[in-house]
């Protein structure tokens, strides 16, 4: 999850240093989110399912903080 955390919104950005291709993988096949790009020049975007799941999870999180 801390690489779709790391999404800034839906549009195409690198992923985090550290991510694997199989983490990558993982993400594109629950659709959370579309990858382009060969192996060293990868980018990937939230899908709508993405950007609801992280939206939802950081209301969580703040929700436990209060």
């Amino acid at each position: 999850m801390v690489l779709l955390h790391s999404a800034d919104g839906m549009g195409w950005q690198s992923p985090p240093k550290g991510t694997s291709l199989k983490t990558l993988s993982e993400a594109e096949e629950q659709g959370f989110i579309q990858i382009r790009g060969e192996f060293q020049k990868r980018q990937f975007c939230l899908t709508k399912l993405g950007l609801d799941h992280v939206t939802r999870d950081k209301r969580r999180l703040e929700a436990r903080k209060s």
